[in-house]
């Protein structure tokens, strides 16, 4: 909660700083928003052994097979990566950049669950 907090207050201090730098010197307002972008990814890594811990103990107590688990969490992950790519180019001026980040997100997505659909089209290959 502390974490989410602090990120949320550096957020909010960056976004006022880059938008006072944004008039004199666009680039600089950019390459600061990327270095703090790069530091609340990396603060927010710190939280993911924890949550790894969890999901792997949910997914030993379910007893949901890794050929089902792996994707959505690879899935999730390709989901807050393409997000932040997307939006970065949006502050940068370069939407098409950003819609093809989100395509290629969706893309990658989509691939990573294939042997969702796989396990799935079996399943109802030996239920007909």
């Amino acid at each position: 909660m502390e974490l989410v907090i602090k990120i949320a207050a550096l957020a909010a201090i960056t976004t006022l700083v880059a938008a006072l730098i944004k008039r004199g010197a666009a680039e600089m307002s950019l390459v600061l928003e990327l270095a703090v972008c790069a530091l609340i990814v990396f603060a927010a890594s710190t939280l993911a052994k924890p949550v790894a811990e969890v999901l792997t103990k949910a997914q030993a107590l379910s007893g949901m097979s890794q050929a089902v688990f792996v994707p959505v969490i690879k899935c999730v992950f390709i989901g807050i990566v393409t997000r932040i790519s997307s939006d970065m180019c949006k502050d940068g001026g370069q939407g098409a950049v950003s819609g093809a980040v989100e395509m290629a997100g969706a893309v990658g997505a989509l691939y990573v669950a294939l042997p969702l659909v796989v396990a799935l089209l079996d399943m109802l290959g030996e239920l007909l």
